[in-house]
């Protein structure tokens, strides 16, 4: 059993079931929002259930929305009231079918251009999946199922455009915000989407529910707006049709007041009466004398009726077939006597009414009660097709002999007069004056519960659900039979009169709550961006921080050591534990009493290096490297801290080398350049041609060597600052006119003219506060590299100008020129553009270095421009003095 439940072919069914319970229930859910007629409404979300579903669990899921959508469907005609029928089945499927493509369709289009799954951190890809499983995929749901209804007959041609609107709205809305939800629920990365149930999920949800609660009171609001506006017309309605109903009371009591005002009336004076003194008669069909005529009386009546034109008059009856009759012998008749219209009812003339049992009920009841009296709903004899019709009866009595005969009213009764109503005629007659269209009105019989008759119809008998609350109904009495008059909207009436103001407020809102959903992805999916890049810088510089091979202290304001990495534990011999309980002096005695030093830029330089205190009392040479750091307003120290024993010992080594070249290097060297002097000046004898070059070169590499030892040791002492600059204010020009003379013969040698620009005399005069001789040393070694490297009989000027506060001079050749990618080297000890072309033009390498380390010693600075093959220009920046 355990093997069975827990096999993936019984989940995927496990998932589609579901996925077919949630559809059908959201659906359920969606549908409750709808606003009738037409069932329009602002959210479906099973499309965005549907999607959802289809995106995190694969292509299967789109039997649940089948099985779903089809259920969905058939439950909401059921629920109307309809049975169930191929046809229905067909309809739900033919929708179903277009939910299925839908989704398909929208999961298809975001795999392919936003990928999924997909954590959706991007506003590229929020938009993109939002607007492709919306608006673009659900056109299809709304297309085919619009066109099904359409083709079924369930809407017209003309509701097709506004029923696809509608239609298409709730799904994209349904997609905008279940979709979302879906994915925090169940989609992968599961980490990056639970992390957004609290900021996107819960905002969501109750933004949704605000909409919706709005939504419904806003609807309400509207639905009792349309009921009283349907109430107070339908009111008017039923007052109507009950001055209609009572009027053919007034008219018979006026009927047979003729009848008792006069004790003959003729056939002409009845004739009369009816033309032209019941002028209005309010949709009554025909009216009638029914003359009480007693088993003794019968032949005389007779005969005076063919007296009065009636040939062949008598008293008639139906049989059994339906063919008129002489009537049979009883105590009494009630004959129809005048007629009228004639031409109509001739047919019955002479009818005795009192045969039929409807008829004969309400006589009695008329008799009895001495009022008005109406039948039930009958099938009148003068029509040949039904139509609802009563008989009214009013009795008129002998009011001359009312007070000297018995209690048996019979012995005074004159007859009745009586009334013929077509109920469709006398109920349209009165309702001329009202828009027809708006209602349907139904009025029924209901003087015998358990057999209710129709005694009028206009309009839908059965009346959808939505508009049962718009039903009035009100009973009146007519003629001793009780009426149910109920009016009810129709469908026209609801389609004008409906308000869609609360649809548009469900649709907005629902739109805001899901545009402030891919807000909300947006802005989460940045944030967990920036988690995950913090993480992984984090891990990266902890990654840093634990392997880094310098020791690094993270200190506060106080002192107190709070972070430390595993080379500071071995520079310290300190175990990692302890850091956290040591102050950083107790580390660097030096920062004893200045730890308020930390903050400046530059730390002074015995800061800089300085000696550290290791956990077993032995000193260590270090420096440091400190940087200001404020986290969540506090402040903290970054120690990077080198260990420098290694470079002391190789400083001793250098400088003890330093000391061999000047001791035991420059004196005998200096002995051997001035052998070859003498050699070469031919005191010792006249030396053959061949022996004399040699000689000659011995003596020029004797001389670079010195060069480079003097270079060497000048370098050594200026950035040791072992050699003192004598600054002194000075006049700069006849400084640069000594250095041009001193290396004209220099020039001479590489064919080449020096020059120095005549400034303006204002700048002849310019001072700066420099070491004389250490300034010529600069300008030599600048216009020497000048004519090393220009091209012969080209010239080598030195300028002088003025920049504010400053002046610049400069040192401009037109030779090869220096390479870009030698500018970070070009002021190094040791820096060649050309090694062999250095060599052959007699240079160290230590010239451009010395000059950079003086320059600055004087507090100026020197920089270049130059252009391969065109030339270079050296540019000295000094401070003007007065």
């Amino acid at each position: 059993m355990s093997s069975i439940l827990g096999s993936s072919s019984f989940r995927a069914l496990l998932r589609i079931l579901s996925l077919a319970g949630g559809y059908w229930f959201s659906g359920w859910i969606s549908l409750q929002l709808a606003i009738p007629p037409g069932f329009v409404s602002g959210l479906f979300l099973p499309m965005g259930i549907a999607l959802g579903a289809i995106l995190i669990w694969g292509w299967s899921m789109l039997f649940g929305v089948l099985i779903g959508s089809c259920l969905l469907n058939i439950s909401v005609v059921l629920l109307a009231g309809q049975s169930f029928s191929w046809a229905v089945f067909s309809l739900a499927f033919e929708i179903a079918l277009g939910s299925a493509l839908a989704g398909a369709f929208g999961a298809w289009l975001i795999r392919r251009y936003v990928g999924f799954p997909n954590d959706l951190t991007d506003e590229r890809k929020i938009f993109l999946f939002f607007i492709l499983g919306g608006p673009i995929a659900t056109s299809i749901s709304a297309s085919v199922g619009s066109l099904a209804l359409f083709f079924n007959g369930i809407i017209q041609g003309k509701q097709l455009f506004y029923s696809w609107w509608t239609w298409w709205i709730g799904d994209a809305i349904g997609v905008l915000i279940a979709t979302p939800l879906m994915c925090i629920f169940f989609a992968a990365p599961r980490n990056v989407w639970r992390n957004r149930r609290a900021a996107v999920g819960v905002p969501l949800v109750f933004s949704s529910i605000v909409v919706v609660v709005v939504f419904v009171m806003a609807s309400m609001s509207e639905q009792k707006k349309m009921e009283a506006q349907f109430r107070q017309e339908a009111q008017v309605v039923v007052s109507s049709v009950k001055l209609g109903l009572s009027s053919v009371e007034y008219i018979l009591a006026a009927l047979g007041g003729l009848f008792i005002s006069s004790d003959n009336v003729t056939r002409k004076e009845f004739s009369a009466y009816i033309d032209h003194v019941i002028v209005k008669k309010h949709g009554v069909s025909g009216f009638s004398w029914n003359r009480y005529v007693r088993r003794d009386e019968r032949e005389n009546f007779e005969q005076k009726m063919r007296s009065e034109g009636f040939e062949g008059f008598y008293i008639k009856e139906k049989n059994a077939s339906g063919t008129f009759v002489k009537a049979s012998e009883r105590d009494d008749y009630v004959v129809i006597g005048y007629i009228e219209p004639w031409q109509e009812n001739n047919a019955i003339h002479g009818l005795d009414v009192a045969v039929d049992p409807v008829r004969a009920a309400a006589l009695n009841r008329a008799l009895e009660s001495n009022a008005f009296a109406v039948t039930s709903p009958l099938q009148l004899m003068q029509d040949k097709q039904y139509s609802p019709g009563v008989i009214a009866f009013f009795p008129v009595f002998d009011l001359a002999r009312l007070n000297t005969l018995s209690a048996n009213k019979k012995n005074w009764l004159l007859g009745y007069a009586t009334a013929i109503v077509r109920t469709n005629d006398l109920i349209a007659d009165t309702l001329t004056p009202f828009k027809t269209d708006d209602y349907n009105l139904i009025i029924t019989d209901i003087t015998q519960k358990a057999n209710p008759l129709r005694f009028y119809t206009k309009g839908q008998v059965a009346i959808p659900a939505y508009a049962q609350d718009l039903i009035l109904e009100e009973r009146v009495v007519l003629g001793g039979r009780e009426l149910l008059i109920s009016v009810s909207p129709t469908e026209k009436f609801l389609s004008e009169h409906v308000s869609l103001q609360a649809w548009f407020v469900l649709a907005g809102g629902l739109l805001f709550c899901s545009l402030l959903g891919g807000f909300l992805l947006s802005i989460s999916g940045r944030t967990q961006h920036v988690t995950n890049l913090v993480e992984q810088r984090t891990r990266e510089l902890a990654s840093i921080f634990e392997n880094a091979a310098e020791a690094i202290l993270v200190v506060d304001e106080n002192g107190g050591i709070q972070k430390a990495n595993p080379a500071a534990a071995t520079l310290f011999a300190y175990p990692l534990a302890d850091f956290r309980h040591l102050q950083i002096v107790a580390l660097i005695p030096a920062l004893q009493g200045r730890l308020n030093e930390l903050h400046l830029a530059v730390l002074p330089s015995e800061l800089r290096e300085t000696i550290g205190q290791r956990s077993d009392g032995a000193n260590v040479s270090v420096e440091l490297s400190i940087s200001p750091v404020d986290i969540s307003e506090q402040k903290f120290f970054t120690f990077i801290i080198h260990d420098v024993t290694a470079r002391r010992k190789v400083d001793l080594l250098k400088t003890e080398f330093i000391s061999t070249v000047s001791h035991e290097l420059r004196t005998p060297l200096t002995s051997i350049k001035g052998a070859l002097s003498i050699v070469l000046s031919g005191n010792t004898g006249v030396l053959d041609e061949k022996a004399n070059h040699l000689l000659a070169i011995a003596k020029n590499n004797a001389d670079r060597l010195a060069r480079l030892v003097n270079d060497i040791l000048d370098i050594d002492k200026l950035e040791f600052g072992n050699v003192q600059l004598n600054m002194q204010p000075a006049p700069i020009y006849p400084l640069l006119k000594q250095a041009v003379e001193q290396n004209h013969a220099y020039a001479e040698r590489y064919c080449i003219h020096l020059q120095l620009d005549l400034p303006r005399e204002a700048l002849m005069s310019l001072r700066v506060n420099i070491d004389a001789d250490r300034f010529l040393q600069v300008m030599s070694n600048l216009i020497s590299n000048a004519i090393k490297f220009s091209h012969r009989q080209s010239v080598v000027r030195v300028n002088l100008q003025r920049e504010e506060d400053n002046i610049l001079i400069s040192v401009i050749d037109t030779g090869q020129g220096i390479p870009d990618e030698f500018r970070q080297r070009i002021f190094t000890k040791f820096a060649q553009a050309d090694s062999s072309d250095t060599r052959r033009r007699d240079g160290t390498g230590l010239g451009l270095s010395i000059t950079k380390v003086i320059v600055d010693a004087m507090g100026g600075s020197i920089d270049y421009v130059s252009t391969v093959n065109k030339g270079t220009t050296f540019t000295i920046r000094l401070p003007i003095v007065s």
